[in-house]
């Protein structure tokens, strides 16, 4: 059965194009992942689809009593609503809350974190009966656990499935269909997210190929401008501006790439070292009996529950909070880079470009070339315009990319990554993840996204319940494989 479809649609706003022409068939049962650099048009595309948006041109079909139920991003909720009310008494919602662990029914929404508002959002929206069911970001503040169960949950649905997620496991295990928004156009891809890899790889072999080509013919006919007289015939006059059109559709074609070059500094053999260290706020402990030695090539990954303690053993470890007992010790070398949740305090009506000169008017790249600020940000995807624009201005997306450039360009050798991966997109991630692949320093992250854990770490580290740390070697799937282990 159809459900909706998008002929022609195109949206743009102030002088920025979003869609340009697209076309986009859902049909019941389809589980459509949708992917693309922050900034393409995601949440454009979703909010036209749900009817929250107006497209400026093409047309929306929807088929007669369709019912869709959405998932925002940043859900807002009325004064002085609390948790049980917006729940309700259905007893399926009740169910989902508290299994997202909202369990105090009379809290206030507005006491409620970032984190629990978007779960209460969550808790609503799947048990909302709906034809087509749209989530924006739905992993955003989840833990490990409820991700791996919201997968299930999605993937025993029967309605239709619109997703964004940078989230790559569930995309590859929940997507029948993958659409990436890129240049303003659509590309879908039949089966799972590692099918649209497969496939994306290959397109992108095509635009090589094609790309080479039109290099050739410029080379070409630029050497016959230069060779050639420019005589006031018809013919040269032509060829002329055939040259210049063929330039001018290089200069559309061109697509600015996400580089990540920055060095680190020498790091010692001493980098830090939690001696029985512990902290608690109150009289409820956090962490506690912390025993560990960071070696220069440490790749760990911290997990564990919402509000378990994973950004205060992350603090701990970067000297940001003392602990209440036990000691700390950093190596003299040692020179930390903090990437956390919370944004940089950098006033909203600050410019981009001014933003990076602050700390750095140059920097040397690890290749040897040195590079000014606004390259810099070039090379991080900041259009001479976006340098322009003030950091209030900016997406959640960049936002989040223009902080990870001011943590990277301070050279640290020990990054300390908290929730790394909230609001990247998945280009990004991969360059990212790349880079950390090569990177001389060592590295401690807290993360909910399991295919960034296993990308990237060697090690776990779990806090328990009863705020003990335990070390897992062995990466992800490793600590994965123990933690779900059936007892003997």
């Amino acid at each position: 059965m159809h459900l909706l479809s998008l002929e022609g649609v195109s949206k743009s706003y102030p002088e920025i194009p979003v869609l340009s022409d697209v076309s986009l068939g859902i049909s019941a049962g389809d589980h459509i992942g949708v992917i693309g650099r922050n900034g393409s048009g995601k949440t454009t595309l979703l909010a036209i689809i749900a009817g929250t948006e107006e497209p400026d041109a093409g047309s929306i079909v929807r088929s007669r009593g369709l019912r869709i139920a959405v998932l925002d991003q940043d859900p807002v909720f009325a004064d002085g609503a609390t948790v049980g009310r917006v729940v309700g008494e259905e007893r399926g919602a009740i169910a989902l809350a508290d299994r997202l662990g909202l369990l105090d029914h009379d809290a206030l929404c507005s006491t409620l974190s970032g984190g629990q508002r978007k779960r209460l959002a969550l808790a609503v929206t799947l048990s909302t009966e709906c034809d087509l069911l749209i989530l924006d970001e739905p992993t955003n503040h989840l833990d490990v656990d409820l991700i791996d169960w919201l997968e299930e949950h999605l993937r025993a649905r029967s309605e239709a499935l619109l997703l964004v997620t940078h989230d790559r496991f569930l995309l590859d295990r929940v997507a029948t269909r993958v659409v990436e928004v890129h240049d303003q156009d659509l590309y879908s891809h039949q089966g799972t997210y590692e099918a649209y890899l497969e496939s994306a790889a290959k397109r992108e072999a095509h635009a090589a190929a094609t790309e080479h080509r039109l290099q050739q013919r410029i080379k070409t006919e630029l050497a016959w401008l230069r060779r050639s007289p420019k005589a006031r015939t018809t013919k040269s006059r032509a060829r002329v501006n055939q040259t210049y059109d063929l330039m001018a559709q290089q200069r559309q074609r061109a697509r600015q790439e996400l580089t990540i070059d920055l060095p680190s500094r020498r790091i010692g053999s001493k980098v830090v070292e939690l001696h029985d260290a512990g902290k608690r706020y109150g009289d409820q402990w956090v962490v506690r009996h912390v025993e560990y030695k960071l070696q220069p090539d440490a790749r760990i990954g911290i997990v564990g529950p919402n509000a378990a303690g994973k950004s205060t053993l992350l603090s701990l470890i970067a000297g940001r909070i003392e602990p209440d007992e036990g000691r700390v010790t950093v190596g003299s070398t040692i020179f930390a880079g903090w990437y956390g949740q919370d944004p940089r305090p950098i006033p909203p009506t600050t410019r981009v470009h001014a933003a990076v000169r602050e700390h750095r008017d140059e920097v040397l790249l690890e290749s040897g070339i040195k590079v000014s600020g606004s390259q810099l940000l070039e090379r991080f995807q900041f259009t001479k315009d976006q340098q322009q624009a003030e950091v209030g201005d900016l997406s959640g997306g960049e936002r989040r990319r223009l902080e990870l450039l001011l943590s990277l360009m301070e050279a640290p050798n020990l990054l300390l990554l908290d929730e790394p991966t909230n609001d990247l997109d998945i280009d990004t991630l991969n360059i990212l993840e790349e880079y950390l692949d090569a990177w001389d320093g060592a590295l401690v992250v807290a993360s909910h996204d399991r295919y960034f854990l296993e990308r990237t770490c060697t090690d776990i580290f779990s806090i328990e319940a009863d705020a003990s740390v335990v070390h897992h070697p062995g990466g992800w799937a490793a600590y994965r494989v123990a933690a779900t282990a059936t007892p003997d």
